[in-house]
């Protein structure tokens, strides 16, 4: 048994194998179409070689770089004789010292020129703290650009990619959240390599207080003889625990606007807020409108 196994092993056997091929470059400078997406690769060899390496070449995918077949890219189509894909077929394949056949023996290639944009990310993300946190900052958008590639007709009407519309919980400190992209959004034939953005979200202990504030009246027209009632209101707000000492009630103005206009649609004038430090944010005003009285 083992002198047949030699002498039937040992002899040299020409075997085909079909393998799927596409074509790539290094910079992805446009997308390669090909009249036939499979190479018949003919070998010989002996019977021994193919069974330690034969049953595992058929599962490999040939990705053949452009940039080595030095083809001209500006044509958009071109016929290749499969001869010149041999050294890289070899290298990819692992075979050494050995001719090989390949068929058909020529592909077309045909190819689109891929254009670039760079679109503004959008964050779709809710973060939410733990109490007494709360965001110090608007999110920061680490990454706030992305580049896509496709043609130039489906770019141009493309502006803008937003994250996934995620919910990040129980936040009560500085943190950068790692967010997917929703390339879904992107129509067939564009790409973005960018697939997640880092977030940058600053949280801040936070408290309440309340202020109680004059009502100042801005008149228009001749409504010299006005009162309104209440007043003050009370203006609740919150702030971060370091800025606390920052803000007084001097820091706020409250006014309403005494005009035929405003007068004409409600008895009731309402009450603005001015003169806010950035870092305030006003909760509640009480009473949000105040009653007037017009003296002759």
């Amino acid at each position: 048994m083992f002198l047949w196994l030699f002498i039937t092993y040992g002899r040299d056997y020409q075997h085909s194998i079909s393998y799927s091929v596409t074509f790539t470059d290094s910079n992805n400078r446009a997308e390669y179409h090909t009249s036939d997406s499979v190479i018949t690769v003919g070998v010989k060899t002996n019977g021994f070689e193919y069974l330690v390496k034969g049953r595992t070449r058929h599962k490999k995918h040939i990705v053949v770089d452009i940039d080595k077949l030095n083809i001209n890219l500006s044509k958009g189509k071109v016929t290749i004789p499969t001869s010149r894909l041999k050294p890289q077929i070899m290298q990819i394949l692992g075979i050494r010292g050995t001719d090989i056949s390949l068929s058909p023996s020529n592909i077309e290639l045909t190819w689109n020129k891929l254009y670039s944009k760079r679109i503004k990310i959008v964050n779709k993300c809710t973060f939410k703290f733990e109490k007494p946190y709360d965001a110090y900052y608007p999110a920061d958008i680490l990454i706030d650009e992305a580049i896509i590639e496709g043609n130039e007709k489906d770019i141009a009407k493309i502006q803008s990619v937003s994250t996934q519309q995620l919910v990040y919980n129980n936040i009560n400190k500085t943190s950068v959240f790692l967010v997917p992209l929703d390339l879904s959004q992107l129509p067939d034939g564009v790409t973005c390599r960018l697939k997640n953005v880092p977030i940058k979200i600053t949280a801040e202990k936070y408290t309440e207080n309340v202020v109680s504030l004059p009502v100042k009246v801005v008149r228009y027209e001749d409504y010299r003889n006005i009162k309104v009632l209440p007043k003050e209101v009370k203006l609740r707000y919150r702030i971060a625990v370091k800025d606390y000492a920052k803000v007084n009630d001097k820091n706020f103005n409250a006014f309403v606007l005494c005009s035929d206009q405003a007068m004409s649609k409600s008895k009731k004038l309402k009450v603005n807020i001015t003169n806010v430090p950035e870092y305030v944010r006003i909760t509640d005003i009480y009473p949000q409108k105040v009653e007037y009285i017009l003296f002759k």
